[in-house]
């Protein structure tokens, strides 16, 4: 052979080598996750070629799952990738759209036809050539990592096989894939595994590859849950994914999860009727639902997997990714795959491997695809009657319309405006001032929101207050009201109000600036964006005081009064020119979009003046929140949330363990959230003590309220959780879950009465206040008569489920305390303010610790003091 042809050999075989290297790894892992079909486009590369290694073999970064995705999309005409946002860390969030080459010829024309099944005002469009709309959402927590592998398989599956089944499909669906709903949470928890994974993997449930450290890699940036966002959208994640979901109304949405490794596998239907929202038709439980899992239960019953349906999972909060759907005329479905937790990790049946979960997933996913395709017009149709049956819902039900509004404050007011506008809720404004139900509703700052519209379902969860169960155990929350939660007057009309037009977008908000004064600039603390505006303008040195007690003052615009709480800034009290101040207030008004009045002089035409004792220099916040192991992390990054991106305020967060190590004076403010604090000892605790003597404000939850009071810090009682004196009865082992779970506080919300004079009330404009409770830490009324500043009504039920003896409990039990130490404080709330970043009505409550905590003194207590 000659030289020439022996390169040429040797050419071919290295290429036959490389091929085979490439290829052969993915034909194995091809016959693993696609066992039955083997015509594959050899133009699309497998995740396998692509990535480097197997799907299954080690957890994929999401830069690299995004990169993948946008190769088929650049590789195929069945493909198109589009950006619809970005997370706090600046990840892409992307959605992946699969449908066959003619249906991507005719987007625009596919979605605008299908957004027609949603307007019962508009004529029927034909169903025949429509279309099913299937969306795939991979990964919401971010440590229950398979489902985003399972989002490149199931990618690749659609693009590259050439079945004629599959081709049907791709003709009769769009098929959107969402790669990880929590890409910040999912890269968290990705690289913890490939960290610490072995070579050999370690299957041992200890190892350290199989137990993140806090706050691990559920949560997103904040640390949230954006499985519970989809109705507040607090989140920017979710603000996005909720802009692209109405943008189509897909029919069928699946959220995958993960759950315990020694679980099996779970699929919808939900528990009947208990685990059901009983505002969505039964033709999505009973019909769509049971459909639906008969393919999931096939496509599980040909690998061999085990699973279960009807338990445990809810679908009655709408704010769940499978539960919003069912809201909106689609079919939404939870899968939960018992989770590795890594590479692989022993359970009950043997050892569960990172692979084995993927393709449990892999599978209920297409199945879904062909379950929506094989019954696409009855879920469009079931679409059409959906919205169709909202209306006449919505004209059956005894309220015709919901208004609301805000008299004192227009930031809260426009932010719930906001929200609903988000959801396509129906919002028109008040054509002349009204009373209802004892409250008075002005034009111009108040809202209607008829009953009878198409998105009647979720304007009566927003709106309604609900008493009536069909079970007393709850998953998670049992109410969601949010017109409480943003504590905002609202009622319910009879008759349907006189509206005006409709509302499509809000105004640009726009704040006339104050003319230059010599003398002081006063900001009324009313408006939810002042407590921004006072960390601004501490932030850059400004000097700034708060009433204690009313006045009016003569401004430029005419006598204007001022509540306790409102903000003094004393012109000749600066470190910088009055030319400099006048600047900052400028820059703070239009960027906190607060309005500030100018006086020319200290003179008040009504009450105190300005320079009256009943008005204190006020100290900028130093925060320091506690985290770490033990900690509820949510309640950790709801504080760190809203002080970043309400307040614009820094909060150092710093591990338990680093306790003993920290120079507590650089912190006038502490918080401390729900947890386990056992790991501080009897010296750590003392310090906290002498840190709060010398002038520290401690700032506690819930469970952080009861230990503060154990270990001394605080003075206070605790009602116990149990009344360990009653008779124990005998009850059936099989009741055992029904009857723990009725005495448990699952997210309900009562009234309670606070004193809007103290400075942790001030702002507030009536002393009944809405809170929300999620525990079951009651505290007793303080001796001291000024020391409980909100306290719960006698009957403070409000809206979800209390067991009768809970609620007997929490009657007039003590919601915030203040306990005076030495020159310092300890503010307990026995609730959570921050829930979810959702309870703009209660947010104010924190602020006010924050800002007016170092000014607070409690009267009589030497007197009363226990």
């Amino acid at each position: 052979m000659n030289s020439t042809l022996r390169k040429s050999a040797q050419a071919l075989l290295s290429t036959l080598l490389l091929w085979a290297l490439l290829v052969l790894p993915s034909v194995a892992q091809n016959s693993y996750y696609f066992p039955k079909t083997k015509n594959f486009d050899p133009a699309i590369p497998t995740p396998e070629q692509f990535l480097g290694y197997g799907i299954g073999e080690r957890q994929t970064r999401y830069d690299r799952v995004v990169a993948y995705l946008q190769e088929l999309a650049r590789l195929s005409d069945k493909a198109s990738i589009e950006i619809i946002g970005y997370t706090y860390e600046h990840r892409p969030q992307v959605i992946l759209t699969i449908t066959a080459p003619q249906n991507h010829g005719r987007l625009e024309q596919i979605r605008q036809e299908h957004l027609q099944l949603a307007d019962p005002a508009k004529a029927a469009p034909a169903l025949a050539n429509m279309p099913v709309l299937v969306h795939l959402g991979y990964n919401v927590h971010g440590n229950e990592s398979s489902s985003t592998e399972v989002s490149m398989l199931t990618a690749y599956y659609l693009v590259a096989n050439r079945d004629p089944e599959t081709q049907r499909y791709l003709q009769e669906s769009v098929v959107f894939i969402d790669p990880a709903l929590n890409p910040d949470g999912r890269d968290r928890h990705t690289n913890w595994v490939n960290m610490h994974q072995g070579n050999p993997a370690v299957s041992d449930p200890a190892d350290r590859e199989h137990n993140e450290v806090w706050p691990g890699g559920r949560g997103n940036h904040y640390w949230f849950d954006l499985n519970r966002d989809w109705l507040p959208i607090a989140h920017v994640e979710s603000q996005n994914r909720l802009e692209f979901y109405h943008k189509w109304l897909p029919n069928v949405v699946i959220d995958f999860h993960e759950m315990g490794t020694n679980s099996t596998y779970y699929f919808e239907p939900s528990k009947p009727y208990s685990s059901e929202n009983r505002l969505i038709p039964r033709s999505t439980y009973d019909g769509l639902n049971v459909l639906l899992a008969k393919y999931h239960a096939e496509a599980l019953d040909e690998l061999g997997s085990l699973y279960f349906t009807k338990e445990q999972y809810d679908n009655i909060y709408p704010g769940y990714g499978s539960t919003y759907p069912d809201f909106q005329g689609g079919v939404g479905i939870t899968f939960e795959q018992a989770s590795s937790r890594g590479n692989k990790q022993e359970n009950s049946l043997g050892v569960l491997t990172f692979a084995f979960t993927i393709r449990n997933h892999l599978a209920t996913g297409l199945a879904t695809v062909k379950a929506s395709v094989e019954n696409r017009e009855t879920l469009l149709k079931h679409q059409r009657e959906f919205y169709q049956s909202a209306i006449t819902d919505g004209r059956k039900n005894g309220v015709r319309a919901y208004v609301y509004g805000e008299n004192y404050d227009a930031t809260r007011l426009r932010k719930f405006t906001e929200l609903l506008l988000a959801h396509r809720i129906e919002v028109y404004e008040l054509e002349k001032s009204i009373t209802a139900d004892g409250k008075k509703f002005e034009k111009g700052k108040a809202y209607v929101v008829p009953t009878e519209q198409p998105q009647y379902r979720l304007v009566e969860s927003i709106f309604a207050k609900t008493k009536e169960f069909d079970d007393s155990v709850f998953y998670d929350a049992s109410t969601w009201t949010l017109a409480l939660a943003y504590n905002l007057p609202h009622a319910g009309l009879k008759s349907k109000a006189t509206t005006g037009k409709r509302v499509t977008e809000l105004a640009t908000v726009s704040h006339t600036l104050p003319a230059q004064s010599r003398y002081a600039y006063l900001l009324d603390w009313a408006d939810y964006n002042a407590a921004g505006a006072l960390y601004l303008l501490q932030e850059k040195g400004v000097v700034t005081q708060t009433v204690f007690k009313p006045f009016t003052a003569n401004t430029p615009d005419g006598p204007k009064a001022y509540q306790p709480g409102a903000i003094t800034i004393p012109v000749a009290s600066q470190k910088i020119s009055a030319d400099s101040l006048y600047k900052v207030i400028q820059e703070v008004a239009e960027k906190k979009q607060v309005r500030f009045a100018s006086v020319k002089t200290g003179l008040s035409v009504q009450g105190i003046d300005l320079g009256s004792n009943n008005i204190h220099t006020l100290k900028k916040p130093e925060a320091l929140i506690l985290t770490g192991q033990g900690i509820t992390s949510y309640e950790v990054g709801e504080v760190w949330f809203l002080l970043d991106q309400q307040l614009h305020m820094p909060i150092s967060k710093v591990d338990l363990s680093a306790f003993a190590r920290l120079n507590l004076a650089r912190y006038n403010t502490i918080v401390l959230v729900s947890g386990a604090y056992n790991s501080l000892d009897k010296t750590a605790v003392d310090r906290l003590k002498r840190w709060v003597a010398d002038g520290g404000t401690l700032i506690t939850f819930k469970s952080a309220s009861e230990w503060a009071i154990k270990q001394g810090i605080a003075q206070g009682k605790i009602v116990p959780a149990r009344d360990t004196a009653s008779k124990v009865a005998r009850i059936d082992f099989a009741n055992a879950a029904p009857t723990e779970g009725a005495q448990s506080v699952g997210g309900s919300i009562y009234e309670v009465d606070l004193d809007t004079s103290h400075p942790l009330g001030f702002g507030f404009t009536n002393r009944k206040l809405p809170v929300y409770r999620n525990s079951t830490t009651i505290l007793t009324p303080a001796k001291n008569p000024y020391s409980t500043v909100a306290q719960y009504t006698k009957d403070p039920w409000l809206s979800g489920y209390v067991s009768k003896g809970n609620l007997r409990k929490i009657s007039n039990s003590a919601a915030l305390l203040v306990s005076d130490q030495g020159q310092g404080r300890v503010i307990l709330f026995a609730d959570n303010p921050n829930f979810r970043g959702t309870w703009y009505g209660t947010n104010k409550l924190f602020f006010n610790a924050i800002f007016f905590g170092s000014v607070i003194r409690t009267p009589g207590t030497g007197i009363a003091a226990e």
